[in-house]
């Protein structure tokens, strides 16, 4: 016969086996994590920081390329040890995102909430300051970014200035999207008579407004001397041949930009044994520019490339001739960037936007 004790012996039997079995469970998932996050960083010096540890099944999350040049022919990567931090570009809510922990001004949660933009010299391209920016932008704006265009069909085909003109060439494949200029349309969101016509794009103008923003903080030029964003957009097989983004090439006085930075939107990631394409390519850098090879920087989502197009003189300087190699024809990765370019001189006179500054 079973007595109540004999039951809650049993009882408390089980109870003290389910808790033994989970805590056996939880150990083991947790050795398993462990392993796999330290597998993940096994090499983090070669990724730059860019792997994000274990999976939920206790695998490596699918980490991103590290970011890579190619010089004279040969794929180099740029590993951590080439990169400083940017310390002028400080968080922004918009563009960084929010998990309700960190602040402006603190440093330390900066750091837990993003990758912190960094900044380094690419090796042969000395001529034009060539340098690589790595998270200048998340993946979250990058899509943001291309969304904008597509929302109002903005693609079109691009077009080439030349002799003054812009002019769609044969030369030129791609298509482009000019993003609205914030500092022209920003007063008008205070008028209520304007405001509510610009309601469907008052998103892009916050956008493109933050991020002249940061641009400016980071290269050290007023917000008025910052042209109109330019997306690009590269299908299989689309170029745009040898070009310099001074107009002073073409012979004109207009488009004087002493700067480009080149904003990555997609990922096309190539190596010696896969090669995607898409790469933005200086042939006469990397000292062999006899031969055509040069130096190429392959597009990574969220970086850039920064160079100069004149030196501290204003003269012209003919190394920045690049070209867009495209992406691979027959492929079905798609390239997008932003062109940035920095004018010599204010876009408009007398426009005063340090009221509308938000950092």
């Amino acid at each position: 016969m079973i007595t109540n004790d004999d039951n809650m012996i049993s009882s408390s039997f089980i109870v003290s086996l389910v808790l033994l079995l989970l805590i056996i469970v939880v150990s083991q998932d947790k050795i398993i994590r462990t392993a796999a996050a330290a597998a993940c960083e096994g090499d983090d010096d070669n990724n730059n920081n860019n792997n994000d540890g274990g999976g939920d099944d206790g695998t490596c999350i699918s980490r991103r390329a590290p970011p890579q040049i190619l010089t004279n022919g040969s794929f180099k990567t740029l590993d951590s040890s080439y990169f400083e931090e940017i310390a002028s570009i400080r968080y922004d809510e918009l563009l960084d995102g929010d998990d309700g922990a960190a602040k402006k001004d603190d440093d330390e949660s900066l750091s837990s909430l993003r990758k912190k933009p960094s900044i380094a010299n690419i090796p042969g391209g000395e001529s034009i300051s060539l340098r690589y920016v790595q998270d200048l932008i998340t993946p979250e704006i990058a899509s943001k970014l291309i969304e904008a265009c597509d929302k109002r069909s903005g693609w079109t085909s691009s077009p080439q200035s030349v002799a003054g003109s812009a002019t769609v060439k044969a030369t030129r494949t791609s298509r482009s999207c000019p993003l609205i200029w914030p500092q022209l349309y920003l007063p008008l969101l205070d008028d209520p008579s304007k405001s509510s016509k610009l309601a469907p794009v008052k998103d892009e103008i916050d956008l493109t407004w933050h991020l002249t923003q940061r641009i400016a903080s980071f290269l050290n030029v007023g917000e008025e001397y910052i042209e109109p964003f330019q997306l690009v957009r590269y299908q299989p097989g689309e170029f745009y041949k040898e070009h310099h983004d001074h107009g002073s090439y073409y012979g004109v006085s207009t488009e004087q930009r002493p700067l480009t930075l080149l904003i990555f939107l997609s990922d096309l990631p190539s190596s010696s044994e896969v090669d995607n394409g898409g790469y933005t390519k200086f042939r006469a850098l990397g000292g062999d520019g006899d031969d055509g090879l040069g130096i190429a920087v392959v597009p990574r989502q969220g970086d850039g490339v920064l160079w100069k197009n004149e030196d501290e003189n204003g003269t012209l300087l003919m190394d920045a001739v690049h070209e867009a190699i495209p992406p691979k024809d027959g492929g079905d990765v798609i390239k997008y960037a932003m062109n940035v370019w920095i004018a010599g001189k204010k876009i408009k006179e007398n426009l005063d936007v340090s009221s509308y500054r938000t950092s």
